[in-house]
Order: C-alpha cells, then structure tokens, then sequence
C-alpha cells in the first residue's frame, strides 16, 4: 500500500514529490489502489480527492491556494450533500455565490470535513477561517527553484519590465503600464500571460506610447527563464494573492524586483523587494527606481521557498499524520 495518493492538477503542484520519496515516501499520482492519506494539493482535486479517501476509507490532506473575495462575494454555498460515495449539488435560486458557485460550494464542503486543511500562508488561513470556518494550518508550499537558479543582472537604459501572470483585472497590470509611462526615459514592458484582459491591455499601451511586448501564447521554459534574464525589473502588482510567484522567481533570478504591499508579499520576501502601494501610481514609479538602484536581488532571500524547503516541510508532517493512521 502507497503511503500518499497525490492529486495534483498540473506539474507545479508535484515538485515536491522527488524530494519526498528520496525520503522514503511510496506515493501514487494515479489510479484509484488504497493509500494511508489522500493528498489534494488544488481545489480543482478536491472532489475527486475526498470521494477517494471515503472509499478507502484513509484520511484527507487538502491544501488551498486562495479564496478570492470576488467570486464568493455576499452569497452563500450551495446545498451539497454526499449520495452514493458522490459528492452532490442543489443550486441555489439566489443568493448563491457569484462566481463557480458550484465548484466553491463543493470545495467548502471537503474543506470542512477534510483530516487537515494547509494554507501557503497565513492570508489564506485567515480567508478560509472567515469563509468556510474552517481552520487550516500554513505550510507554504515553493516555486519552481529548478528552474530560476540565480544570475547576473544586466541593468538597462531605458529600463525592461516584465510582468508574468494571468491577465486578470486584480493582477493590475495596467499600472504598470501607467508607471512605464511615466518613468523617464519611458520604460518598455513585458506581459507575459493570458486573459482577457490583454486587448485592453494593447489598446492602453498604444494610448501611452509606451512599448509593449504581449506573450499571449504561452512560450517555453526555457523562454520564460530568459525573459527573466533580461529583464531590468520584474514587477509583481498584483492586488490579491495567495502565494505570489512572480516576485519568487525574480528575486531567485537576481533581478530587482518590486511587489505590491500585500501581506503574502510581506510574508515570504520580507525586504528581499521594494515595495508599493495600491493604486498609487507615483508610489509604483519610485520603487522601480529605488529597485534599480538597489541593483541585484539577493536569491537567499528566498531559500525558505525552494523545493528542498518546502519538501523538508511537507515531509516531517506528512509521515506524522501516516505515522498516526497507524
């Protein structure tokens, strides 16, 4: 019998697994043979998840990234009740939640009775306390430290920055299109990401004069992994995060690199970046200049988020709840 059932949605949400069975973990990412614990680590595995653990009857781990406040807003679940080993859903007629209220009525109810809920910080702890009323433990999770070793930052005049996320009105990338424009000289911009923000993003640039790179398709690694190199700056501004990536991997890159002062910022970079204020325009165009001046990013300011790390987190506490199933 396997010790971990793992589900995971994509490749991120498995790096750990290397590192955990050179400790000696026997885990499965597939099939549907018993395990000791069930491991959902996204929402989008939950269901799936819990459904597992109650026909095997093992515990359930879930780990969750976030709740958007924008998605539940006012509304509340819908009415969601097992039948059958299967998870079921009777819509509300109003009043539900405004966005996926089906899959975020789902998700609080294998929240609320999964074994052990985990946060990647203490932002979303303090979110699933508030809307599921469910207590979770943080256990930040990494980045993909593979994959940014540091390396030498090769400032430039007029300065490149770089933006990689979805293109999403709360990542706020239009402000950083405000700030290029108002940096002299005019900064150019990077957006990598996809989303329907990105016409408006164009159209906004174009109005500005402010060059515009938009990597609506996807690009490889390995030209992600460049497009960090040559950036001047990488700006991280979103309003809304659980984690946050984007400034991880700069700052493991050895770029300078500037963030919006949000708390799961504060939490996992500390004064590694320079900060800014939302919706403060001029606040943004002096930390990429103070970022610049700055110079290199220090990658050991992320040691706490790598691979190793988080694997040497996860794996003390995972053998302890095996340990306990006995």
């Amino acid at each position: 019998m396997a010790d971990l059932r793992w589900f995971a949605p994509n490749h991120y949400c498995t790096l750990v697994i290397p590192a955990l069975r050179a400790r000696g973990l026997q885990i499965d990412t597939e099939g549907d043979a018993p395990a000791r614990l069930a491991v959902a680590m996204d929402g989008q595995r939950a269901v799936e998840a819990h459904e597992y653990a109650r026909r095997h009857r093992c515990p359930l781990l879930l780990y969750l990234w976030d709740l958007p406040p924008w998605r539940l807003g006012t509304g509340s679940p819908d009415v969601v009740f097992e039948w059958r080993h299967r998870i079921r859903r009777v819509p509300r007629i109003i009043g539900g939640y405004h966005e996926r209220p089906g899959y975020y009525s789902r998700l609080r109810y294998v929240a609320r009775r999964a074994d052990h809920v985990w946060a990647p910080s203490s932002a979303t702890a303090a979110d699933l306390m508030a809307r599921f009323d469910v207590t979770a433990a943080v256990v930040p999770f990494c980045f993909d430290s593979a994959r940014f070793p540091p390396g030498e930052w090769n400032p430039s005049v007029p300065p490149r920055l770089l933006v990689v996320s979805r293109l999403v009105p709360h990542k706020n990338q239009a402000a950083v299109l405000r700030a290029a424009a108002r940096l002299v000289p005019r900064a150019s911009v990077r957006f990598i990401g996809q989303g329907p923000e990105a016409d408006t993003l164009a159209r906004m640039a174009e109005e500005l004069g402010v060059p515009l790179v938009l990597n609506t398709d996807w690009p490889s690694d390995e030209a992600v992994r460049l497009a960090y190199r040559e950036a001047t700056v990488v700006v991280a501004p979103s309003r809304f995060e659980g984690f946050g990536l984007t400034p991880m991997e700069g700052v493991a890159s050895g770029i300078p690199t500037v963030a919006s002062d949000i708390p799961p910022h504060r939490e996992h970079l500390g004064d590694s970046v320079t900060y800014f204020g939302l919706e403060d325009d001029l606040s943004l165009v002096v930390a990429i200049r103070m970022a610049m001046e700055r110079g290199p990013a220090n990658a050991l300011a992320v040691a706490g988020v790598t691979i190793a790390a988080a694997a040497d987190r996860f794996a003390g506490r995972l053998e302890r709840m095996i340990e306990s199933r006995g």
